[in-house]
């Protein structure tokens, strides 16, 4: 659960970031892009959610251990 939620706040400090960035430069073109990119990048955190966020946090404790 923890996955997920530092997910989110690391997807909200990138947009905030990057909203920053098209304020301070002002050209549409990075507009698009960064719009564009940032669909891509929320879209890709969606599903990894959505799937179940970390593929190691549910893993039995037996499997990482040598023998």
């Amino acid at each position: 659960m923890l996955d997920k939620v530092f997910a989110a706040i690391s997807m909200l400090g990138v947009v905030a970031f990057m909203g920053v960035v098209i304020i301070g430069v002002w050209e549409p073109d990075l507009w698009i892009v960064t719009i564009l990119i940032l669909g891509i990048a929320i879209l890709f955190v969606w599903e990894e959610i959505k799937a179940g966020g970390s593929h190691l946090e549910n893993e039995p404790e037996h499997e990482n251990k040598d023998d």
